[in-house]
């Protein structure tokens, strides 16, 4: 029997040609991510076939289009992301025309792709995910800062909100992977869909919390400040683990928080954020909050009958709180000695 990774590789491997099909007569700044992408397994394939084959569907290759048209989408909403968030060294004027233009194109081109191959009923659903991410882009960057922070005095309202934004930025994304293979298959399962936008919510959660989490070729240099993370912390934004520092942090400790907000963080200050995280239960917090959305899932799933097909999405899941962010922030909680 096939693995997990192993059906992921496979699925990912056809759709390869599909994608440099469709990429290869763009100019090298527009394809530079899909390129960059290609040739690894992906997630999003592997949800649209088990989306696929767990509601009967026979022949996976007919789900390819879809396949290539969601990852191009995705390249799409990573490049705006990364002009919108003003990272990963694009600076210049130049640099950011470039990279609005690139996800423009790659998003006609991911429309282009259902067109060619007369699936226009998925068309819908990639308008859907395009639209809702942006609304997701709009709370992350006007809605949920440290700034506004005492608009939401209340836990409750909070997370809810949080979970509002985390669900338009993946949850209906990931989503929709699993309902678009459901469509394909000939059988929509909404079921599928709510499980998939909880578990992207989660995943995106989870992925909040691990900007706290030091790379992996970090540790052997510790002296260096550690420019590449905590780009949400420094950046004001309020996570689900920056709201808990911030609520149950005294004045002098708050100010404390926005001082590490404005320099250069090495050892010292990570060790102190890592103690913050741990000391006022914020990591043991959060950790539960993402394995409750993993059992919450999980029990949505097994409302369908049990197959080697609702197994794969099973082992799907348990990303929500086995990824490596949260793997390396464990390491480093126990390297600190926190």
């Amino acid at each position: 029997m096939k693995t997990y990774f192993d059906v992921m590789t496979e699925t990912s491997q056809a759709t390869d040609e599909l994608i440099a099909h469709y990429t290869e007569h763009l100019s090298e700044e527009v394809k530079y991510l899909p390129m960059k992408r290609y040739g690894h397994p992906r997630l999003r394939d592997l949800q649209i076939r088990s989306g696929y084959e767990i509601n009967g569907g026979k022949n996976w290759k007919e789900i390819l289009p879809v396949c290539a048209s969601f990852e191009i989408l995705n390249c799409s909403t990573y490049v705006i992301n990364w002009f919108l968030d003003e990272k990963h060294g694009y600076d210049t004027v130049e640099s950011k025309r470039q990279l609005v233009i690139a996800g423009f194109q790659l998003r006609e081109i991911a429309q282009q792709i259902l067109e060619d191959y007369k699936l226009t009923e998925i068309v819908p659903l990639l308008n859907k995910i395009n639209h809702q991410v942006y609304l997701g882009q709009r709370m992350d960057i006007q809605d949920m800062q440290v700034s506004r922070i005492d608009e939401y005095p209340n836990y409750e309202e909070f997370l809810e909100t949080y979970q509002q934004r985390c669900r338009l930025l993946s949850g209906v994304f990931y989503g929709s992977c699993f309902f678009a293979g459901s469509i394909m298959a000939g059988e929509p399962d909404r079921l599928l869909y709510e499980m998939g936008a909880v578990y992207g919510a989660a995943t995106q959660a989870a992925n909040d919390f691990g900007d706290f989490a030091l790379p992996v070729q970090r540790l052997s240099k510790l002296e260096k400040p550690y420019q590449d993370q905590f780009s949400d912390f420094i950046n004001g934004k309020l996570t689900l683990a920056v709201y808990l520092m911030m609520q149950r942090s005294d004045p002098e400790a708050q100010n404390r928080l926005a001082q590490l907000r404005d320099k250069a963080i090495g050892e010292k200050e990570y060790r102190e954020i890592l103690g913050m995280l741990v000391n006022q239960g914020v990591y043991a917090d959060c950790v539960a909050y993402l394995k409750g959305e993993h059992k919450r899932c999980k029990t949505m799933l097994y409302e369908k009958e049990k197959t080697i097909h609702r197994d794969t999405i099973a082992a799907i899941l348990v990303r929500i709180t086995s990824n490596k962010f949260l793997s390396q922030l464990r390491k480093n909680i126990q390297l600190f000695e926190i």
